[in-house]
């Protein structure tokens, strides 16, 4: 293959030739040997094709057609908005499935066939993966099972800037070391609109500077700037280098000139604070009047999709409402609303509809439709309106804004109107928005052109962007900080300020909403009134928050809507709150809502109380929020979606403390409150038992009923997921209380009353890996019954004695050890790695589980039983019991006498330990290495392993090879572990470290998925 066949690869996978820019970064790449620092080119012509510049130069890499390291095996799109990356997600999707379609001979088989060679897959393995990041959805399980496999992941900057650093959003402290190490090695990642995450490529730049990974001999993380409006040039690089755009080559392209010099005629109307909306919802019905005559509209062929964007959620709501209500409403046009502060199950409706109706590939119509919206169609949404009504911005952001109109140039006209309120104080941009508003009003006397061309011509003075935030500067200690994962420091330093930058905003407050926290008292006035239960937080406590089911609005306005006073102003980016200025009156609301505490405990606070960067939970009775997403003034009932939101998560359940057919949108569960009643009443072991079977039984019963489709955003597919997962026979009914006990939760002195708070939950078993990122969020979408399964491949639960050990069936100690070792040598060769690395690495992952050995863990693998441990013929590593059988899992620990939080792994290191004292002639390798490779294969011993009260007196015996090892019990944590991960991360480099700690933990995941 030469770089010459990507443009026969783009027509083979998408049916036409790539634009001259595409092709001539090809052919730079190759010739550079690097990635570019920056691609900046016009608004709609194609940098989502990125994705595919990306999979062809891994292929050119990997068959030595290009310089090597040049391609990387896992190539990110990352960018810096709430709104879900439906659309590069479905980019990526189509190329990978361009090349399971390929036949011998095209250019797109070949580059499968060298995919596939990367991570020694057969001719049936899928070449490419596909993973999008959903606010952690698939993350917090395995988004990608091995190191070695090729994949287009999407995200946003939180999602993969969060991961990079060791500090995942929403992922266990086990599981960060291989995030980290999936996206610090081996990958591109593309920041699109980096001018609006300059945060985070400073960070990035620092980090590689201060880092030693590149002695591995693998490839880092390279970046590169995706921007249409402007972006850090690369002369303060000199190896940096810079996208070329030859404009006179795209004019003679017929496309490209289409695009490029798209009709878009931009007129300014000055207005006032109190007529703006007004007068914005006049623009809009009069570009949706009929014209006169036929032949007066060039566009007839098509409906008008009106885009109006507002700098702020409240005025966007008043847009809309002045759209569907009242004398002003619209007729016979589809009116909706999209905005970031908005829940993201809710939110994926919205946008799926708005990408039917504006999306830039949509198919041609006569239905007319107006879409309202924040800035949060600026960046991940490729919108293509007719005609749009916008507010005044910064020009950045205003630029970003025009390229949402005529964006393919097929239209003969567009025009787009610009608003300016005349505001002293504007809201969210400033000065910007005013020196903006002064640009236009000289340059826009009779109109401006706004075409792709004419905005790279055109001559912007300073100072009318928005202010870019202050930049921290990330040392080399901020990265050993959090290189330490588990335990993590106490003076951890935050994240986000190198993700974001320092600004003036305070933090958000996050509010979440669920049902069955409050009980409805009569007033003496004879209205109703609302009080917090008392066990309000074992409620909250019983299904564990998720991102996916809450929004982050400001302190500001969560406070006034705690005090039921004025809505605040928000946008849907950031901005400087300044409430030391705001008057907040007395508060003469006594609405309580639940706090998070330090601890991970609900207590009840009010308005007064209220702290920013708080986590909140309030009971849906109060309102505040509807099917677009934030609204203070709404007093409807909100729908609790946490059980939806654990769905999504791959953990099935159903709360029945309170009739789950209203949160579902299906019928009642009748006798629901007697049965929970009689169970939590129940003070014998055995009548308790008795009634929680009832309570089981009746779920059951009740789920097998339903036969209608839920209400949204519940789907059909969700439903014939939770009732396959509720209804299996691995399905149980406990309580919050064991879920404390699992997680070792501490009581606090000042509880409020607790009570036991009944949940039906699914068992979620280790599904095979080789699913991942072959057909959307789904490993796999049916089974051979046509019915849905997972959502996601979840790896075993390293942080869980019970769950790592165990399988559907049992599996020895030699036959795990055996199968993983090989599988490490086989991902570790793809990789790459030097001989001697790869020598340890397989020993590592040969003999991580040696610590099974102990009587008393091969006590409890024989569910209790040290009799029949002591008489078998070789020691499991696998129990054979259901996962989720937590009662069985107790009573066979409880037998055992394992002691309490002891981690096998800290017994195989001492065993191996032994071992490499007792050699004859000093190790082949790396020892330090090979001792935290063992160490830390569930994700601890990064510095420390936890510690234990082990009174164990016995010997541990074991063979490594033909030689017997024993070791002495109990054994200690060595603190000296610190100085050892230290050294460690200095000679690999901290995400180098990771990456070999990766491919043994994935080796030993993905072999366990497999049943071995």
């Amino acid at each position: 293959m030469k770089a010459t066949d990507f443009a026969k690869f783009m027509r083979e996978v998408h049916g036409h030739d790539p634009f001259p820019w595409q092709s001539a970064v090809v052919e730079q790449a190759v010739e550079q040997g690097t990635w570019p620092a920056v691609v900046d080119v016009p608004t709609g012509l194609g940098k989502t094709s990125m994705l595919d510049v990306a999979v062809f130069l891994l292929a050119l890499s990997a068959g030595g057609d290009a310089p090597a390291g040049l391609g990387r095996r896992r190539i990110f799109l990352v960018v810096d908005r709430r709104i879900v990356v439906d659309q590069a997600e479905a980019h990526g999707r189509h190329v990978a499935d361009a090349l399971e379609g390929a036949t011998e001979g095209e250019v797109r088989f070949e580059v499968a066939r060298r995919l596939r060679d990367l991570a020694g897959s057969a001719d049936e393995d899928r070449a490419l993966r596909v993973v999008k990041m959903r606010g952690g959805a698939t993350w917090d399980a395995a988004w990608l099972p091995r190191p070695d496999l090729p994949a287009i992941i999407t995200g946003t900057v939180d999602q993969v800037g969060s991961r990079l650093f060791f500090r995942g959003y929403g992922v266990t402290r086990g599981r960060r070391p291989i995030d980290a190490a999936l996206v610090g090695t081996d990958s591109v990642i593309m920041i699109d609109e980096a001018h609006l995450a300059q945060a985070f490529t400073t960070s990035l730049a620092s980090a590689h500077e201060a880092d030693a990974t590149h002695q591995l001999g693998l490839p880092e993380s390279s970046v590169i700037h995706l921007s249409a409006t402007s972006a850090e040039r690369p002369e303060k690089n000199s190896d940096a280098w810079e996208a070329s755009f030859d404009e006179d080559s795209h004019l003679r392209n017929k496309t490209a000139k289409q695009r490029l010099t798209a009709y878009k005629r931009l007129t300014l109307v000055d207005s006032t604070e109190k007529k703006i909306v007004k007068e914005m919802a006049a623009r809009v019905r009069d570009l949706l009047k009929e014209p006169e005559k036929p032949d007066e509209s060039p566009n007839e062929s098509e409906g008008d999709r009106v885009l109006v964007v507002c700098n702020t959620v409240a005025r966007a709501r008043e847009v809309y409402e002045a759209l569907t209500t009242g004398r002003t409403r619209l007729d016979g046009v589809e009116v909706l609303l999209l905005m970031g502060r908005s829940r993201p199950l809710d939110r994926e409706g919205i946008a799926a509809r708005v990408t039917e109706l504006f999306g830039a590939d949509r198919k041609p119509g006569t239905h007319k439709a107006v879409l309202v919206a924040t800035q949060t169609i600026e960046v991940g949404i490729d919108l293509d309106a007719t005609d749009m009504v916008t507010e005044t911005a910064s020009w950045d952001a205003l630029v970003q804004r025009f390229g949402r109109v005529n964006r393919r140039g097929d239209r003969e006209s567009a025009s787009i109107t610009v608003l300016e309120d005349g505001a002293k104080k504007p809201p969210v941009y400033g000065p910007a928005k005013v020196a903006t508003a002064d640009f236009l009003r000289e340059v826009a006397q009779d109109g401006l052109d706004v075409s792709p061309l004419a905005l790279r011509h055109l001559e912007v003075p300073d100072g009318l962007s928005a202010p870019r935030p202050l930049l921290p500067l990330l040392l080399p200690a901020h990265l050993d900080a959090w290189a330490r994962t588990n335990p993590a420091p106490t003076n951890d330093p935050p994240v986000d300020p190198y993700l974001h930058g320092i600004d003036k905003s305070t933090p958000p407050v996050t509010i979440a909403w669920r049902a069955g926290l409050v009980r409805r008292n009569e007033g003496a006035d004879g209205e109703d009134t609302l009080e917090l239960l008392s066990y309000a937080g074992s409620v909250a406590d019983a299904i564990p928050l998720r991102s996916e089911e809450c929004v982050e609005v400001s302190f500001v306005a969560a406070r006034a809507w705690l005090q039921e006073g004025k809505s605040e102003g928000l946008a849907d980016v950031d901005d400087y709150d300044d409430f030391d200025d705001i008057p907040f009156r007395d508060d003469d609301s006594d609405r309580q809502v639940l706090r998070r505490r330090a601890d991970g405990w609900w207590e009840p606070v009010s308005a007064p109380d209220l702290r920013p960067g708080d986590t909140i939970i309030a009971p849906c009775e109060y309102g505040g929020l509807d099917r677009f997403g934030w609204n203070p003034s709404s007093k409807e009932t909100v729908k609790d979606v946490s059980e939806l939101a654990s769905l999504r998560r791959g953990q099935p359940m159903l709360r029945l403390d309170s009739d789950p057919g209203s949160r579902l949108g299906l019928q009642p569960m009748e006798g629901l409150s007697g049965l929970v009643a009689d169970w939590r009443n129940a003070v014998d072991p055995e009548d308790r038992q008795t009634y929680q079977d009832r309570l089981h039984g009746a779920a059951r019963t009740w789920l097998e009923s339903q036969e209608g489709d839920p209400e949204e955003p519940w789907t059909p597919d969700d439903m014939a997921y939770l009732k396959k997962a509720l209804l299996s026979d691995d399905a149980f009914v406990s309580s919050n209380v064991d879920q404390r006990r699992k997680n070792r939760k501490r009581r606090p002195s000042d509880r409020r009353q607790e009570e036991p708070i009944p949940v039906l939950r699914g068992v979620v078993r280790a599904d095979d890996w080789r699913g991942v990122g072959t057909n959307g969020d789904h490993a796999n979408v049916a089974d051979a019954d046509h019915t849905t399964t997972a959502p996601a491949w979840r790896a075993v639960d390293e942080s869980d004695v019970a769950d790592s050990s165990a399988l559907n069936q049992r599996v020895t100690l030699a036959q795990h050890l055996a199968a993983v070792g090989e599988r490490a040598e086989q991902i570790a060769t793809n990789l790459g790695l030097p001989d001697e690395l790869r020598h340890v690495v397989v020993d590592a992952a040969r003999w991580h589980d040696l610590g099974k050995v102990d009587l008393r863990f091969q006590a409890m693998l024989f569910d209790g039983s040290r009799i029949a441990a002591e008489l078998a013929r070789e020691p499991l590593a696998k129990s054979g019991m259901p996962p989720g059988d937590r009662d069985r899992h107790r009573r066979a620990r409880r037998l055992s006498g394992l002691p309490r939080g002891a981690r096998h792994e800290a017994w195989s290191e001492a065993i191996v330990t032994a071992h490499l004292e007792g050699l004859a002639e000093s190790y082949p390798g790396d020892a330090e290495l090979l001792q935290h490779l063992i160490a830390s294969h569930h994700g601890h011993a990064r510095p420390f392993l936890p510690p234990v009260d082990d009174r164990g007196d016995g010997v541990l015996r074991a063979a490594i090879g033909e030689v017997a090892v024993d070791v002495p019990l109990p054994v200690g944590l060595h603190l000296t572990d610190a100085d050892r991960f230290a050294r460690l991360n200095d000679r690999y480099g901290r995400w180098g470290l990771a990456l070999l700690e990766a491919v043994v933990r994935c080796a030993d995941m993905t072999i366990s998925s497999e049943g071995s």
